[in-house]
């Protein structure tokens, strides 16, 4: 199946799953060794309901959860409740969509259209969900990573910014990939505003060359430019 079918195919199977109810698993690090737990359905997530052991459960280093089961390791014995499904929100056409990294671990979220930009509109977990480090976007969908789970607003069709005045232009790095933009002859730039989460910094993220300006590194911005004459 081409990957774009089969990203409509598994959203649209999303759209009308049934939840299924809490389920409490109890799991054992025997020997201080790493011991997995399985469940009956896929993993959304979990939490500690009651520690058995004298050794510590922290989550995400003594214990966790993946695609269908809990696991313990280094002597942490304890009850988990277990949640095996949440539903997601339909695929809307480019507007708003979940991302959840289940159990720390990567995830990716695909998009079946080309993705220009995505911003985060909401923050779920109590993990931070930074830009760049545990989020981010490319053109085929998002991805979220170390926890971080969210809304996020997906832009799929492109829609310029026009220049805010004489002398300025906007440049965008989308998809955190390098991006030039001509301006015709010119003798500088200047940073005026920044318009990405990424940080924007000289001759690392941006600069120019006597054609135009580029930008890098997730990068957007306005530019003031001086003309070349």
């Amino acid at each position: 199946m081409r990957p774009f079918l089969h990203a409509v195919a598994t959203l649209a199977a999303l759209a009308f799953a049934a939840p299924a109810p809490a389920q409490d698993v109890d799991c054992r690090s025997r020997n201080f060794q790493y011991q997995f737990c399985s469940t009956a359905g896929e993993v959304v997530g979990a939490s500690l309901v009651r520690q058995e052991s004298q050794a510590p459960c922290q989550q995400g280093r003594t214990w966790g959860w993946t695609g269908n089961g809990v696991w313990v390791s280094n002597g942490c014995s304890a009850r988990f409740r277990v949640d095996t499904f949440r539903p997601a929100p339909p695929w809307s056409g480019g507007d708003r969509m979940s991302c959840d990294s289940r159990g720390f671990q990567y995830e990716f979220c695909p998009v079946p259209a080309r993705v220009y930009s995505v911003q985060l509109l909401r923050q779920k977990s109590k993990v931070a969900c930074v830009i760049g480090r545990t989020w981010g976007w490319r053109e085929d969908g998002l991805w979220v990573s170390g926890g971080c789970q969210g809304d996020f607003r997906v832009q799929t069709a492109y829609r310029p910014t026009p220049p805010h005045g004489p002398g300025l232009t906007t440049c965008e790095s989308r998809g955190f990939r390098y991006n030039f933009c001509g301006t015709g002859p010119i003798a500088s730039a200047q940073l005026v505003e920044r318009r990405s989460n990424a940080p924007c910094v000289r001759d690392q993220s941006w600069g120019y060359t006597p054609e135009g300006v580029w930008v890098d590194n997730g990068c957007s911005a306005t530019f003031r430019i001086r003309g070349r004459w």
